[in-house]
C-alpha cells in the first residue's frame, strides 16, 4: 500500500508536463478532471476500516491506461503496485461508469432534426445530400473464450467479436452495437443490430423523403451508405458491383461519390485504434469486458472529438494499423428490392447531371471504382 502511494505509476504521474499527461493517458488534465467528475460516484469506494481504497482518480487513470497503451492487466498491475485481477476489476467498472455517464451526452439517442443535420454536414463536406450517416462493422480480435466451441471463429478463421456502427460527416459515432460473435454471417449481423431491427421497423426517427436539386429525380429518400458487406434497401445505399461499373461512367461516378461519404467510418476507425492501441492486437480478457471496454473507447473518441486539443493525442497513421486487428466484414450477396435499385439509379443520375462537383471527372479518372 505505502509502495503504491510513493512508487506507483499514478503517484509519478503528477510529475508529467502537459504534453506528456496528455500522451500518456489520452485525455489533458483538464479533460481527466472532467471525465472524473461525471463519473466519480459510480467508481468511488468506501473501503473499510483494515484498508484505504483505491481513489476514483486512480481508478480512472488505470482505465485510460489500458486503453491507450494496450498493455496486459498484470503489466499495468506491477507499474500501478497492485494486483492483476484488481486491475481487471478496475478496467470493468470504470469502462461500464464510462458508456452509463457518458452515453447519454456524447451519443443520444438521434432525433429526426439530428438526422436532417447530420444529412446537411454530408452534403456540405462530402457532396452526398440526404446521406444521415456512414455504416461498417468491424471484427475486433479476442482470445478464444473456453468451450465456446467454433462459436467466435469468423471467416478469416479469427475468434471475434463485432462492433457495428455508423458516423456522422465529422467522425463521430453515432450509433453503437458491440457483442455480436464473429462466426454469424454479415448480413445477420446487421439484421440483428440495433440500427438494423429500427431501420426495418422504421422507428429510427428518419425524416420523411424530399426533394432536392432541381426535383428531376421525384422524392428521394434520406439513406445511409456502405460498402457490399451490406444489403441495399431503401435507406441504405451500398456500391454498385464491379459489373456493373466496367465500362459504365454514370456508376462509377455513383461509387466514386458514395466511397467520399463512407469514408468517414473508416476514418472514424482508424483514429479509434490509432489513439486507443488496446485495439493493436488481439484482447485476451473477458467478453463481458471487451464490450465494456469497446463501448467506453468509442465514448471517449466522440467527447475528444468535441476538443480542440485531442487532435494531438492521435499518433500514427491509419497505414501503421496491423491488418490483424479491427478486421473488415465480409461481402454480402443479399436481393434487393427493386425499389432501392430505383432510389439507387435516381442518385447516380443526380450525381451526374446538376449534382456534379468541380472535380469530379479527374478524381473518378484515377480512381479504383
Amino acid at each position: 500500500m505505502e509502495r503504491r502511494n510513493t512508487h506507483g505509476e499514478f503517484a509519478l504521474s503528477s510529475e508529467f508536463s502537459d504534453p506528456v499527461f496528455s500522451n500518456y493517458f489520452r485525455l489533458s488534465r483538464a479533460q481527466f478532471d472532467e471525465v472524473h467528475n461525471m463519473i466519480e460516484n459510480c467508481i468511488y469506494s468506501d473501503g473499510c476500516n483494515a484498508q484505504k481504497p483505491i481513489g476514483s482518480k486512480e481508478k480512472l487513470a488505470i482505465c485510460l491506461r489500458y486503453l491507450a497503451s494496450g498493455d496486459s492487466y498484470r503489466s499495468i498491475a506491477f507499474s500501478y503496485r497492485m494486483g492483476d485481477r484488481t486491475v481487471a476489476k478496475i478496467v470493468n467498472e470504470v469502462s461500464a461508469a464510462i458508456w452509463t455517464n457518458l452515453q447519454p451526452l456524447y451519443v443520444p439517442k438521434p432525433t429526426t432534426e439530428k438526422w436532417k443535420t447530420i444529412s446537411l454536414d454530408f452534403e456540405k463536406k462530402w457532396h452526398f445530400p440526404h446521406c444521415i450517416g456512414a455504416v461498417d462493422g468491424k471484427h475486433i480480435i479476442i482470445k478464444k473464450p473456453p468451450k465456446t466451441g467454433s462459436s467466435f471463429y469468423n471467416y478469416k478463421q479469427n475468434c471475434s467479436i463485432v462492433l457495428m456502427a455508423s458516423v456522422d460527416a465529422n467522425y463521430k459515432f453515432t450509433t453503437i452495437d458491440v457483442g455480436s460473435i464473429g462466426r454469424f454471417s454479415d448480413a445477420n449481423i446487421f439484421a440483428s443490430s440495433p440500427l438494423g431491427k429500427k431501420m426495418m421497423r422504421q422507428t429510427l426517427g428518419i425524416p420523411q423523403p424530399t426533394l432536392f436539386g432541381t426535383g428531376e429525380e421525384g422524392l428521394l429518400p434520406y439513406v445511409f451508405v456502405g460498402d457490399e458487406a451490406f444489403p441495399l434497401t431503401e435507406n441504405f445505399m451500398r456500391p454498385y458491383p464491379r459489373r456493373s461499373v466496367t465500362g459504365n461512367h454514370e456508376n462509377k461516378v455513383f461509387n466514386y461519390r458514395l466511397s467520399r461519404a463512407r469514408q468517414c467510418v473508416e476514418c472514424a476507425f482508424g483514429i479509434l485504434a490509432s489513439r486507443f492501441r488496446v485495439f493493436r492486437k488481439p484482447f485476451e480478457i473477458k467478453v463481458e469486458s471487451v464490450v465494456n471496454v469497446t463501448k467506453a473507447a468509442c465514448i471517449l473518441h466522440n467527447y475528444l472529438r468535441g476538443c480542440k486539443e485531442a487532435c494531438s493525442n492521435v499518433d500514427g497513421t491509419d497505414a501503421e494499423m496491423p491488418t490483424n486487428q479491427l478486421l473488415s466484414l465480409q461481402k454480402s450477396n443479399s436481393r434487393s428490392t427493386s425499389n432501392a435499385f430505383l432510389i439507387r439509379q435516381k442518385f447516380t443520375q443526380y450525381f451526374n447531371t446538376e449534382g456534379q462537383i468541380p472535380w469530379q471527372e479527374a478524381s473518378v479518372s484515377r480512381g479504383k471504382f
